[in-house]
């Protein structure tokens, strides 16, 4: 199983409120290409919060894939505004963190659902290579876990505020 999708607490979704700090614009330009990203960004850094994001993510990577996980980065509070987007992309990097570990499960929960446009698409594929894709469904406190080396984008914002909540958790390099 390449993803998996599922209701998350309201409760949940409703804890981090009170860490979200100052929204900063967020445009990343890889150069050649058309600008991958163009949303704007906070991250949570609160322990108790991250802590319990990891607990529920491996409690899902244990019933289905099984990885070693050992860490979480801060989570990732987005905010896209009409015709804001993050075009195909994939989140693990090419090399380890310093501490050896890599990105294994990258995971975005929907936070709201009215607005047009801005679908969460994934594929297996090299979107390059083969258009071959899914749209998850936009389900308000709904999650969708996957592999952090599988392409993903969100798509242009066409009316409403899109808000989501993104993370990536680690474990030690693939054997």
């Amino acid at each position: 199983m390449r993803y998996w999708t599922e209701d998350v607490s309201k409760n949940m979704t409703e804890s981090i409120t009170s860490y979200i700090g100052k929204l900063e614009k967020s445009i990343i330009k890889e150069q050649g290409t058309m600008s991958p990203r163009d949303s704007e960004v906070s991250w949570i850094k609160n322990q108790a919060v991250l802590k319990s994001f990891f607990e529920y993510v491996s409690v899902i990577n244990d019933t289905i894939w099984k990885y070693k996980l050992t860490d979480i980065e801060p989570l990732q509070y987005t905010r896209y505004n009409k015709e804001q987007y993050y075009n195909w992309h994939i989140d693990e990097h090419s090399e380890p963190y310093a501490n050896g570990l890599i990105r294994k499960l990258s995971f975005t929960i929907f936070l709201n659902e009215e607005y047009k446009g801005g679908e969460f698409q994934l594929t297996e594929l090299d979107p390059r290579e083969k258009r071959t894709y899914i749209t998850i469904p936009k389900k308000k406190n709904s999650i969708v876990v996957f592999h952090s080396k599988d392409w993903h984008r969100v798509k242009p914002i066409v009316e409403g505020i899109r808000y989501s909540l993104v993370g990536w958790v680690l474990g030690p390099k693939w054997k």
